[in-house]
């Protein structure tokens, strides 16, 4: 029974109806594209989390992946469909993946930037930052730090890739920790 599951899960794929299916989109039928999906979105799944090891990014990623065929199909040139797809699947995880190493941690308590409950009326940080940083930088500080958003969900509001989201946020910090220390400097 087990083997009889394992061979009709395998039998799914033909490369001949995936052949038949890209070269179906390329002459502008849209209906080729259900067809490419489901012969290979397991595999460009499996390729991508191989790499990047998180289930919620290669979905992501696997989307992009079909945008990507959709968008590029008329360059499509080759008899390997499968090679073709899981390329672009692997070049895509492999651009997130950097992306994602190069992405510096923030260890928010070392700013002190969200006041005490008792200090709510009174934002002496909150009013710095508005008058020093830049609205983007601003807005970004405002929803990560105080508000509590994660950089993805900041990424969606504001239009930027979350590795944007953190480089902001990381010079918006800097520039608020400069000021701060030049401040108490100024006062000893």
């Amino acid at each position: 029974m087990i083997e009889a599951l394992v061979f009709k899960e395998n039998a799914v794929y033909n490369e001949k109806e995936l052949e038949k299916g890209m070269q179906a989109l390329k002459n502008g039928d849209e209906s080729g594209f259900n067809i490419i999906y489901d012969q290979t979105h397991r595999l460009v799944y499996y390729v991508i989390f191989s790499i990047l090891r998180d289930s919620y990014i290669s979905e992501d990623i696997m989307q992009n992946t079909y945008i990507k065929v959709y968008q590029n199909i008329k360059s499509y040139q080759s008899n390997a469909p499968k090679a073709w797809i899981t390329t672009i699947a692997r070049n895509l995880a492999i651009n997130e993946y950097n992306r994602k190493k190069h992405e510096k941690m923030v260890d928010i308590e070392e700013f002190d930037l969200i006041p005490d409950e008792n200090e709510r009326k009174d934002t002496p940080l909150i009013d710095l930052a508005a008058k020093i940083l830049d609205e983007d930088e601003f807005m970004i500080v405002m929803l990560c730090i105080v508000e509590g958003y994660k950089r993805r969900e900041v990424a969606k509001l504001t239009n930027l890739s979350t590795s944007g989201v953190t480089w902001k946020l990381n010079n918006a910090l800097e520039k608020l920790r400069k000021t701060v220390k030049e401040e108490n400097d100024e006062n000893k």
